[in-house]
Order: structure tokens, then C-alpha cells, then sequence
């Protein structure tokens, strides 16, 4: 039996076929089609679908999870210049809807409104959360976006009580379910994960991607590094994001080159020194006292604000500006250098880095 199946693409004017494996994910018809018709644009101008099913972007979900099989129809449709969709296209896409087994089931019940709407239409799908709230795809959508606008990372069920207009969930949703009830184009989905990343840098509350599937994960610190991605059910290790080859209730990961230590501790420790005014031998890589991001020196005195909190600090003696918002010390570098930092709360930052000019 081959292990390859043929999958025809029609475009309205033409039709053509794609070979893939059978157990590809769906990210792979997308680049498949992309390079077969020479799509030089991005990958989010383009739109899939199968028998009226909009096929996500998903580097998890795989062809037979959306029922493709050997010879199987797809229809491809291509932005608009400028990245613009056809009104019809985005409806299309989030009347999509679907269950997600264990964690989500579709209504059309007009007894279960639209939490933040109050719609019931019976023609359109929405989704019952896990908490038992409903809400449907472009209410999901606008929900975060608008959570997100306001430097929020978490999705929180917006539920309210009709009598006294107080909230009455609060559960988190995770990003995964959030993702698949909106129903959210390659782009949207672009622009949730580069906010959650922005705005979760500003907080420091601890999140890391998977490296098998990309979704945000929160750490346990009731299981050490070893973390276990709710969405594609990856166990990966919080500190060297690679698989995790020991067993689950090892302190180590089994990797033979991770000491276990967080990548962001061992840049604080490992980070060359520089010059700074007339400062030698400063780590080039401080945390920030406050907030704990991570910012490298880039150029002129040591005097600088942390871009995410805005906190001030100088860069040599870590020490803070004062109420009256004076500085501690000259900015000719002549203060006590701090030594390098000894950060045990490093495992609630992410691995990335920002360049400021100081």
C-alpha cells in the first residue's frame, strides 16, 4: 500500500494534483500548492478548502484529521492585491467552525446564545468552551484582539452574571482552543502569537513556545523543567526545548548537554563583558531589577530605562533611580560594578532578548 496520496487542486479556471505523504500536516499542502502555482507571496494569501471546510494553517493537524484522502478536492482561492480577501472568504472561514474531542462542541441552539453577542442564530456555529460558555467565532476573535490591545496574554472566559454584570468564570482558555474557536487566518494568527509574545515580555510571567507545534506553554513549577504541551501533547524541557527522553518524574530531561539551568540564566552567567564609559569588564547582558528582561547594552552610558517597564537603572551598579527620579550615580561609569546577576526567578522569562540603545 503506497504511503503517498494524490490530492487534486482546482482554482476555478484549472486544476492540477499535489503528491504528499499520508501523514503530512496540513502546513504542507500549503507550501506544496505555494511552490507548485509559484505563489512568491506570503503563505497567508492563501486559502484552501475541502468540500466548503477552510483547512488551517497547522503545523499539528494532519491531512487525515480533516478527512483527506487519496484523491481528494481542494479549492484554492488567492488574496487580492495588497493581502485583501473577499468578503464572502472571511465568512467562509469563520463559519468554519468544528468540535475539538475533549475540548469543545458546537451549537446552534437558539437556548445557547452567544455570550458576548447574545445572538442565537441557528444558521451559525458556536462553540460550547470547556467551561460550558458559548461564544462564536467572531466574538472570540474581537474578544482578544481587544485583551490583547490592552497588553493581556491570557485569555479569561468573559462570562458575567445577567443580574449583577459580574464576572462568573474567569477560567483560562488556553491559546489552542482560543485559536480554533476564532477560526483565525494565517495572518490573525500571526498577529495573536507576536502580541502574546510582546505583551507576556512586559509581564514576565513565564511562558515558552513548544518547539514541536509553536502553541504558548505555562510552566508547573510543581514539575520542575519538564512541561507538556496542551495542544499536540508534547513533553518538552522548559530549560533546553528539546524533547524530554527521561521519564516524566526525572529532574533531568535525558539530553546528555543540558545541566538543566535555564538558557536565559546561562546567557546572564556566559555574556561577554564590554566597556562602558569608564567602566570596564561590565556584562554586556543585564535583567532588568524590575521586571526582569533580559536587555543588552548596545552603545553610550549606563544610565537606561527598561523597555518593557520603563523602570530606570544603571546598567554598571544596578541600582534605580530614586522617587524624585534622580539618578544614583554619574553616568561617567565611575559607580561599584554589580557583579553578574544571580537570577533565580529567570524561570519566568522567555529566551528573547531586545537591543536598546543606552
Amino acid at each position: 500500500m503506497s504511503k503517498f496520496i494524490q490530492l487534486e487542486v482546482n482554482t476555478g479556471a484549472a486544476k492540477t494534483w499535489i503528491l504528499l505523504e499520508k501523514t503530512s500536516k496540513l502546513v504542507e499542502i500549503f507550501t506544496t500548492v505555494a511552490k507548485k502555482y509559484a505563489i512568491d507571496r506570503q503563505l497567508n494569501n492563501i486559502m484552501l478548502s475541502n468540500q466548503g471546510r477552510y483547512l488551517p494553517f497547522s503545523q499539528c493537524e494532519s491531512l487525515g484529521d480533516y478527512g483527506l484522502t487519496h484523491l481528494s478536492k481542494l479549492d484554492l482561492q488567492v488574496a487580492l492585491p495588497g493581502g485583501i480577501w473577499p468578503l464572502t472568504a472571511i465568512k467562509a472561514r469563520k463559519a468554519d467552525l468544528r468540535p475539538l474531542p475533549g475540548f469543545i462542541t458546537v451549537t446552534t441552539s437558539p437556548a445557547e446564545p452567544d455570550m458576548i453577542s447574545l445572538e442565537a442564530d441557528p444558521d451559525e456555529k458556536r462553540a460550547r468552551m470547556p467551561c460550558g460558555h458559548v461564544i462564536g467565532p467572531s466574538s472570540m476573535t474581537s474578544y482578544c484582539r481587544s485583551l490583547l490591545s490592552e497588553g493581556k496574554f491570557k485569555f479569561l472566559c468573559p462570562s458575567v452574571d445577567s443580574k449583577t454584570g459580574n464576572s462568573n468564570c474567569d477560567k483560562q482558555w488556553e491559546y489552542f482552543l482560543v485559536r480554533h474557536v476564532a477560526c483565525l487566518s494565517i495572518e490573525e494568527n500571526q498577529e495573536f502569537e507576536k502580541k502574546i509574545s510582546e505583551n507576556y515580555l512586559k509581564k514576565a510571567e513565564g511562558l515558552q513556545q513548544c518547539p514541536s507545534c509553536t502553541v504558548w506553554c505555562f510552566k508547573d513549577s510543581k514539575m520542575g523543567n519538564f512541561v507538556r504541551c496542551p495542544m499536540c501533547k508534547t513533553g518538552f524541557c522548559w530549560a533546553c526545548l528539546r524533547d524530554w527522553i527521561a521519564s516524566n518524574n526525572s529532574r533531568n530531561c535525558g539530553n546528555l548537554d543540558c545541566d538543566g539551568r535555564d538558557n536565559r540564566e546561562k546567557i546572564l552567567s556566559e555574556c561577554p563583558v564590554k566597556q562602558i564609559e569608564g567602566c570596564a569588564n561590565c556584562p554586556s547582558i543585564r535583567a532588568c531589577p524590575k521586571c526582569l528582561l533580559l536587555v543588552e547594552h548596545k552603545d553610550r552610558c549606563g544610565h537606561m530605562n527598561c523597555p518593557g517597564c520603563q523602570y530606570g537603572f544603571c546598567f554598571i551598579c544596578m541600582k534605580g533611580k530614586t522617587s524624585s527620579g534622580a539618578w544614583p550615580c554619574s553616568y561617567l561609569g565611575n559607580c561599584p560594578l554589580a557583579p553578574r546577576q544571580a537570577v533565580d526567578r529567570l524561570s519566568s522569562l522567555t529566551t528573547e532578548m531586545r537591543l536598546v540603545d543606552v
